[in-house]
């Protein structure tokens, strides 16, 4: 069993995403011209022996970062992962894939000696609508209605999405509804306007069904993906406490506002402004506006939008992030509790990427394989020791 240069392993990842700069190309080629190395790529790109998702995870060890990296070599014939760790630089994270090459999903779900997990079901698109009379609505992906209102219009809930329909030119007061996600759940809504917004689990969005006036407000909490229908005559405000607000003209961006936790607004393309309680900042692409913890202050940091907009495109995305956090994550989309017994390694830091509706169960064991933490699932209580 040949022992691969990290180097060429982290090179291997970008050829396999695509992203393979000149001076990496040539690298490659270079490792490939002995041919054992161009067979042992070929197993690589083997479609049959690769999941369809990378996972990938690494920690942070007393201040130095550690990528942990699964990769089994050279043959293929054991159908097992051999975990390796290795130290590299800390600006340079190289994913771990996790069985890129030969681990398939009947391995990863396999039951653990000794314990019995029972099966968590990712998240669906349901959703409650609060009409302006009061009434309350349930929406499924799978429901299909027509809601007239009093007072004009219609909703339309269809796959998944709801949409105002109508002309309110003959309206002139507007009347507020409010669509609320549960735990476990995500939606898509079209407002007036032709603005979407795709929203997360917990979250909720209140809006009226006409625009009055010289501006377009709505009210938000939880985390919500908006893609804004372009008006510079109205300007489309994003509220989201008192002292937070998000004005923006036509723009994507997605706003983080679960309680508790700080506000933060992540812009993927055009200008936002972003007002605070003590202060306003201007954010342009691939820029995001955060909450300083403890203060009214608003922060701007360049960063990879990529992370924070992943649940939108069905996907999780954690670089870095405590445990905490990412179980806290998923516990919102699973719909679990989620009970540290072991308090000291709720900061141990993870990279994992995944899709949004992969089983639970895999990745807790993919998590577990590190040899940080055991979990166990007792019904909807996830005990993390």
């Amino acid at each position: 069993m040949e022992k691969i240069d990290p180097r060429i392993e982290f090179v291997i990842y970008r050829f396999l995403h695509g992203k393979l700069s000149t001076s990496e190309r040539e690298m490659l080629e270079s490792w490939l011209r002995e041919g054992k190395h161009r067979e042992l790529l070929e197993k690589i790109c083997n479609k049959e022996n690769m999941l369809e998702k990378s996972f990938y995870f690494d920690r942070l060890n007393r201040g130095r970062e550690k990528t942990w990296l699964r990769l089994e070599r050279a043959t293929g014939l054991r159908r097992r992962v051999v975990l390796r760790r290795w130290t590299i630089a800390a600006s340079l994270i190289v994913p771990l894939l996790i069985g890129a090459l030969y681990l398939n999903e009947r391995q990863i779900t396999s039951k653990v000696p000794g314990r019995q997990l029972e099966r968590i079901v990712p998240g669906i698109s349901t959703a409650q609508l609060y009409l302006p009379d009061g009434n309350v609505v349930d929406l499924g992906k799978d429901s299909v209605c027509n809601l007239l209102l009093l007072k004009g219009g219609r909703f339309v809930n269809e796959r998944g999405t709801l949409t105002y329909k109508g002309d309110s030119s003959g309206v002139k007061v507007a009347q507020y509804s409010e669509v609320r996600i549960p735990r476990g759940g995500e939606y898509k809504v079209v407002l007036p306007d032709g603005t979407i917004v795709w929203l997360n689990a917990e979250s909720s969005l209140r809006f009226p069904t006409l625009f009055t006036g010289k501006e377009r407000k709505v009210y938000a909490k939880g985390e919500l993906y908006f893609d804004v229908k372009h008006d510079e005559t109205k300007p489309f405000i994003v509220e989201v406490e008192k002292d937070y607000a998000v004005r923006v003209l036509g723009t994507e961006f997605n706003l983080r506002a679960y309680s508790g936790s700080p506000i933060a607004t992540t812009l993927v393309e055009g200008r936002v402004q972003v007002k605070g309680m003590d202060n306003i900042v201007l954010l342009s692409s691939g820029q995001q506006a955060l909450e300083v913890p403890g203060t009214h202050d608003i922060e701007v940091f360049d960063v990879d939008v990529a992370p924070y907009v992943a649940w939108h495109e069905g996907k999780f995305h954690f670089v870095h992030a405590p445990l905490k956090d990412i179980m806290e994550e998923l516990a919102r989309w699973y719909d679990v509790e989620v009970v540290f017994e072991n308090p000291a390694v709720r900061d141990e830091c993870f990279t994992i990427e995944m899709q949004r509706f992969d089983d639970f169960n895999k990745v807790l064991r993919l998590i577990e394989r590190t040899d940080i933490v055991t979990i166990s699932v007792d019904g909807h209580i996830v005990t993390v020791k």
